[in-house]
């Protein structure tokens, strides 16, 4: 991956706005990521209300794990990939 394939998109998580390099192909997929995850937050709103917000990104942070460890095989390396890098790089600014 060349820097010149590279740039550099916003993406919001739990109201927090993370910048994030991506090439052409992998930008649908880090979008597609950030409305999973805001979506996963939002239910977790939704189920424990009196919660703090970082509660909300690591019950969040827990599933998808879960979700991980637990696929099938046929899963997308990419995407799981894709998942994690995302949710490490939200953390580490947390």
């Amino acid at each position: 991956m060349e820097n010149s394939d590279v740039k550099t998109i916003n993406i919001t998580i739990a109201g927090r706005i993370f910048p994030v390099k991506v090439t052409k192909d992998e930008e649908p997929v880090v979008r597609n990521i950030e409305s999973d995850i805001n979506g996963k937050i939002i239910d977790f709103q939704n189920m424990y209300p009196t919660r703090d917000k970082l509660d909300y990104v690591i019950m969040t942070l827990l599933t998808y794990i879960y979700d991980i460890k637990t696929q099938q095989p046929e899963s997308a390396p990419e995407e799981v990939s894709a998942k994690i890098e995302t949710l490490i790089q939200m953390l580490e600014i947390i």
